[in-house]
């Protein structure tokens, strides 16, 4: 679950990143037709989905789903306390036709914003970035090897080769 407030995301995933500024965020929930509806809320929660590639917002105050946006990736998430926030793009990792990537996401639109392929097979299990999100880290079990990624740059700097199914 991510908990973003305003323009920046906050709270359950990104204590102390951002501000606190909570006018103007809005909403939008498709429906299974393509409809769309909007609300305005102060803080809302976020829980990415696998199946649907897409988002389900929530208001955290009432646990009610406010709605919905696309990612078009595989967002898994593994654990709240991984530093994944460059204080711009949400990072984390996807492997589609088992190519494992680093992505971006925007914490307000959700789209993927950048791609870094690795070129290794997935499947991937984490990404990570170092404290000062000058580097990060992701996995390529299928290809026994750790990516080291410049996000800035987004491109792939180093392979360290692990052994089996890192």
């Amino acid at each position: 679950m991510l908990h973003l407030t305003g323009n920046a995301m906050l709270g359950v995933l990104l204590a102390g990143c951002g501000s606190s500024d909570t006018r103007g965020t809005t909403a939008t929930s498709a429906s299974q037709a393509g409809e769309t509806t909007s609300g305005t809320t102060g803080a809302r929660g976020v829980v990415f989905n696998t199946a649907s590639q897409d988002v389900t917002l929530f208001d955290p105050a009432s646990n009610e789903v406010t709605g919905s946006r696309p990612t078009d990736a595989v967002v898994r998430w593994l654990s709240n306390e991984q530093n994944y926030w460059d204080g711009e793009s949400i990072w984390t990792y996807d492997f589609p036709d088992n190519e494992v990537r680093a992505i971006a996401i925007d914490p307000q639109t959700f789209e993927v914003t950048k791609q870094v392929p690795v070129d290794g097979a997935g499947p991937g299990h984490s990404f990570v970035l170092t404290p000062d999100s000058a580097r990060g880290f992701v996995n390529s079990a299928g290809s026994d090897f750790l990516a080291v990624v410049d996000p800035t740059a987004g491109e792939m700097v180093e392979r360290v080769e692990m052994g089996a199914f890192p």
